[in-house]
């Protein structure tokens, strides 16, 4: 199937990636329905998808019904989802409830490949992040002007394998490093309150450190960065992002390296 004639489901939560994905298909001619889990998310959406509508992360049988009534059976998941709505069950529909109370355990990996069972068991097909969005996954190198010290190699050599160990625990895929002495960790907060509070703790000139499981299903979850990470980077004064090569998305990138520059931060995927 060409891709002009392709039509995919977004099931779009916050951040740039969904428009981004959006803009992308636009110019190739496929064709988007969009389930904005929120209506700020439905707002931006709307003037770049075919049909867009906002429903509820917490109605799953609402978003079904939406996406089988406009003949959908190729689903893509795009943004960060909340994780702190887990303790906000007024939100959920009785489907949601019993979803919840089916998983053995809330971390991100059970909760999302429940999610995905759910969809796949509604007929639908759930598909990979990395092969339609391929262009945002940088492969090795420094992206910026300014690479990293000796000093801040050291700190990115020594966080990384931190990173994965903690990613792969499903604690979380960031961690801000200084002196060889982990600063903070990303857990339910996200990365961008992990970074600010990283900063806050280390007092600027850090390293913070993203990476992907190593068995990164790349349906869900995927990790990245973009604008609001480098704002949160840029106001804690920190000095080096690394990221793990091919592997975390960067949301514009031009416009990510072009604001770095600016800063004098250093941007490298290992």
């Amino acid at each position: 199937m060409s891709d002009s004639e392709k039509k995919i489901g977004l099931l779009a939560g916050a951040g740039e990636v969904p428009a981004h994905f959006a803009k992308q298909a636009c110019r190739r001619g496929i064709r988007i329905v969009a389930v904005s889990f929120s209506d700020e998310i439905h707002t931006k959406l709307e003037p770049l998808v075919e049909k867009a509508y906002s429903i509820g992360i917490g109605k799953p049988g609402k978003i079904f019904k939406t996406f089988k009534d406009e003949k959908i059976t190729d689903l893509l998941m795009l943004g960060k989802v909340d994780k702190e709505i887990i303790f906000r069950p007024s939100f959920f529909d009785l489907r949601a409830i019993k979803f919840f109370k089916s998983l053995i355990s809330q971390e991100d990996k059970s909760l999302l490949l429940g999610v995905i069972k759910e969809i796949e068991k509604e007929g639908f097909n759930v598909l990979d992040q990395k092969e339609l969005l391929g262009e945002i996954f940088p492969g090795k190198g420094v992206l910026t002007e300014r690479k990293p010290s000796i000093e801040e190699m050291e700190n990115i050599k020594f966080g990384i394998p931190i990173a994965k160990k903690l990613a792969d625990m499903e604690i979380g895929q960031t961690i801000v490093v200084k002196n060889k002495t982990v600063v903070s960790v990303e857990a339910i907060e996200g990365t961008d309150k992990a970074i600010e509070r990283g900063c806050e703790l280390s007092r600027g000139k850090c390293v913070a450190i993203k990476v992907s499981r190593t068995n990164q299903d790349y349906r869900y979850d995927v990790p990245g960065i973009g604008l609001l990470t480098m704002e949160k980077l840029i106001n804690g004064r920190a000095s080096v992002l690394a990221i793990e090569a091919g592997r975390v998305m960067i949301v514009d990138q031009e416009k990510v390296v072009e604001i770095a520059d600016r800063a004098k931060i250093s941007l490298v995927c290992i």
